[in-house]
């Protein structure tokens, strides 16, 4: 018989693994007058012209809220180590083929830097050992710590010293799977990590031991699904019911 707890990370996994659905093209707005918040989808960039595509904003049932043009945006965005504010003003309103809007950058943007290192969203299998082991879903992954999905009943106090082994696969000339074990401390208390799944929640550990050969992967490996998650053309391309190979 399988063991639901670990049943239950599965389907968290399943349901929340897509990085590219993860992926820091969502960014915040809030109309001038308003204290209501939007999520949209940056769905591209204008540089010459300083103009931002993206998503018309919905209700969570799917309602479309009334912009117009000239109406001002302010505008939250998080990036891989560091947060922007802007304000945007809308220079057109787009219903076909899907409802979308322009945005005019203001020419300030308010930068304040959240992580001193990089950090890419991943999707990756790893076990602790608190000493009991336990299955993780590591998140999201820098050179110095990472956030894992864990089963809420999971006693880890803030401060707890434990191992996390994971095996991240790196695409060189072959892909090359390479395990680690890294010592990490317990930092920030657990957060929600869906509604959907009140039985897992987030927590955010340190790397305390790396070694060179281990730093040197960890790094290659982030650089790498930073890359990835920005090529959101492939990712479409990719999940087309057939690849084949490109002849010469």
């Amino acid at each position: 018989m399988r063991d639901p707890r670990r049943q239950m990370l599965e389907a968290f996994a399943k349901a929340h693994g897509d990085t590219h659905g993860r992926s820091r093209f969502t960014m915040t707005i809030v109309p001038v007058g308003s204290d209501r918040t939007f999520p949209v989808v940056s769905l591209g960039v204008l540089p010459t012209k300083r103009e931002l595509l993206v998503s018309a904003p919905k209700t969570p049932d799917g309602a479309l809220i009334a912009v117009y043009q000239g109406l001002t945006l302010r505008c939250t965005w998080f990036n891989a180590s560091a947060i922007f504010r802007f304000d945007a003003n809308v220079t057109k309103v787009v219903f076909e083929p899907e409802p979308l809007l322009y945005l005019r950058l203001a020419e300030q943007t308010q930068q304040r830097l959240v992580r001193t290192v990089p950090r890419a969203l991943v999707n990756l299998p790893a076990v602790v050992r608190t000493p009991s082991v336990e299955t993780v879903l590591v998140v999201d992954l820098s050179i110095t710590g990472a956030r894992v999905a864990i089963l809420r009943d999971t006693e880890l106090p803030v401060g707890h010293t434990l191992e996390m082994s994971i095996k991240p696969r790196l695409q060189l000339q072959v892909d090359t799977d390479l395990m680690l074990n890294l010592k990490c401390t317990v930092v920030g208390e657990a957060e929600d990590a869906s509604a959907n799944f009140p039985g897992v929640v987030y927590r955010g550990l340190k790397f305390t031991e790396v070694t060179e050969r281990d730093l040197i992967v960890l790094h290659a490996y982030v650089q790498q699904n930073l890359v990835e998650e920005m090529d959101s053309l492939a990712h479409v391309l990719l999940s087309a019911r057939k690849v084949v190979d490109l002849k010469e």
